[in-house]
């Protein structure tokens, strides 16, 4: 952390995009402290949406690419911006500053809010992997029930509708499952947690709804802020070797 209290971090969008970045760091900076610089950059390579497994694949080795450089240009911190948390333990495994995805950020906050967690995503694609990707919680008994809108992230444009739909969902998992904490996942679903929370409060259901945009940006500024990093004992260098990417 440089300048004294400021920090610099980086979001990668861990996509190509003709959205413009400068969208995304407006979403972002709602959410930070006044002396926190929030840049975000998308991907040059790669896919133009997260939604499988297979999207992943293709989304990592850029990911971790833009880290390694985010580190020689002075970062303090590093997220990737996407909910199933693209290239992150191999990033985390290339730099030595703090690197989290949102998907990780958004459940780790949702533990401290209750003990019952519901996930909503886009597609039902997305929820074998989700499952994967929080097996640990699932067994446990902390992620009692995910599931999906079943609108791809590139159809999300009418807020209002998604809201409605969000709404619906989320009823359904503090009714049926007895869900005390919402988390969105999907970075697409960057500030909608407002409008949400409050037709869920509006409807006497008074539960906190998890934000990945706010969640990602506050986590990594703790993270920064406490000056701690992912473990080398677990996440070592790579070995040298010879490694081709197209860039």
């Amino acid at each position: 952390m440089k300048g004294g209290s400021w920090m610099r971090i980086l979001f990668i969008r861990p996509i190509i995009t003709e959205r413009p970045d400068f969208l995304e760091e407006e979403i972002l900076k709602q959410f930070a402290a006044p002396d926190t610089i929030i840049k975000a950059k998308h991907l040059e390579w790669g896919v133009d949406s997260i939604e499988s497994e297979y999207d992943l694949v293709f989304s990592a080795p850029f990911v971790v690419k833009l880290a390694e450089e985010a580190e020689k240009e002075g970062y303090d911190g590093i997220v990737s911006y996407c909910f199933v948390n693209p290239g992150v333990d191999a990033a985390r495994e290339a730099v030595s500053i703090p690197i989290l995805g949102s998907g990780e950020a958004a459940v780790n906050l949702a533990l401290n809010l209750g003990r019952r967690i519901g996930i909503i995503t886009i597609l039902p694609n997305l929820l074998p992997l989700i499952r994967k990707q929080n097996q640990t919680y699932i067994n446990m008994g902390r992620i009692m029930a995910i599931d999906s809108v079943n609108i791809p992230v590139l159809g999300l444009t009418d807020n209002d509708r998604l809201i409605d739909i969000l709404f619906e969902k989320a009823s359904q998992m503090i009714y049926k499952d007895e869900v005390d904490v919402i988390v969105l996942g999907c970075t697409g679903f960057g500030g909608i947690a407002k409008g949400l929370s409050q037709k869920l409060i509006m409807n006497n259901l008074n539960v906190p709804v998890i934000d990945p945009a706010g969640a990602s940006v506050k986590v990594m500024e703790a993270i920064i802020g406490c000056n701690v990093r992912h473990s080398k004992k677990t996440f070592m260098p790579p070995i040298d070797k010879i490694r081709k990417l197209p860039i």
